[in-house]
């Protein structure tokens, strides 16, 4: 544990740190920013959970500017765990997941912007911007489903014509049926012979 004068150190040198990472993300040097940000991380006490968050906020700031996505939406999440009701992060981990393009991605986007918009701490134009996501989200993320069960089903035919083929077999020997009133499917077979 360290002394009040310590932490007081401590918590100055990160303050220092995000200075000077504010500075190469406003001249748009990422990287330096991004090390500076990790500076800070390094410096603040683990208890300064505010500050804390905020530098991985600020992390994230720089990889959506660089186009890394993934990493930002793991920056934010690593800021909210720290202070779940953080606006910024959680918006922008929204945005990230939205420019990462999945099923799964767009899906927690789409929670994300709900949440965002419950917090009283948002601008109006935050609050906006979840609006619009809200309205424009449920279409992607039903489109960007079917487009990955379609390509995972031609997956698991390419798999399952590399097995039969060994038994003079084919996916085409079976045919799929949907129950319409359950929505399951069975598989039957069909002699192609």
């Amino acid at each position: 544990e360290y002394s009040l004068e310590e932490q007081e150190k401590m918590i100055a040198e990160a303050n220092q740190h995000k200075s000077e990472g504010n500075s190469f993300f406003a001249t748009g040097k990422y990287e330096e920013a991004i090390a500076k940000y990790e500076d800070a991380l390094l410096a603040c006490p683990e208890r300064n959970t505010q500050d804390r968050a905020v530098f991985f906020a600020n992390i994230a700031a720089c990889q959506m500017k660089q186009g890394k996505f993934a990493e930002a939406k793991e920056s934010c999440t690593s800021a909210l765990k720290l202070t779940p009701t953080y606006s910024k992060a959680l918006f922008r981990r929204a945005q990230a997941g939205e420019k990462i393009e999945t099923y799964s991605s767009l899906s927690e986007s789409l929670q994300d912007y709900q949440a965002v918009r419950e917090l009283d701490d948002i601008t109006e134009v935050t609050r906006r911007e979840c609006l619009k996501a809200e309205q424009r989200l449920p279409a992607e993320i039903k489109e960007k489903g079917e487009r990955e069960k379609e390509e995972m089903m031609g997956k698991l035919k390419d798999l399952g014509n590399t097995l039969l083929g060994k038994f003079g077999l084919s996916t085409d020997n079976f045919q799929m049926q949907k129950d319409p009133s359950s929505g399951n499917y069975s598989v039957n077979f069909v002699n192609k012979s």
